[in-house]
């Protein structure tokens, strides 16, 4: 599989990806370390603790991960949430269903963690 195959395959955008880090062999390095990031899983596990100031937290750190290696989907995702759980955001929070956003999240990062293993072991 070719990165260019992986973010298809994930949801990403590859062209904005190859734009910012100029190499495939940098995409791949970069996409591959997004396995030891932790904001996304923090962020599912503060929601799920019922901490929504550490939730928006874990929210804003993964959507800059997230956008920062084009992973458009997870950035799109983490980026309503983030937005939805921002102080003083109290009438986007009572309009946002911030936990089927949350159990989206989750089954894509989890997709996303999958392909990327796949990706890896393959490299």
């Amino acid at each position: 599989m070719t990165v260019e195959e992986l973010y298809t395959q994930i949801g990403g955008d590859y062209a904005d990806a190859l734009g910012r880090l100029r190499m495939d062999k940098l995409i791949s390095r970069f996409v591959v370390k997004f396995l030891d990031d932790t904001s996304c899983t923090d962020l599912i596990a503060a929601w799920k603790a019922g901490d929504e100031r550490d939730a928006f937290e874990a929210a804003h750190r993964a959507k800059g991960v997230c956008a920062n290696l084009s992973l458009k989907r997870l950035a799109e995702l983490t980026d309503q949430i983030c937005e939805a759980l921002r102080p003083g955001n109290d009438e986007l929070r009572a309009a946002t269903d911030v936990d089927a956003l949350v159990s989206e999240l989750e089954d894509c990062h989890a997709t996303t963690v999958e392909a990327i293993r796949t990706f890896a072991a393959a490299s």
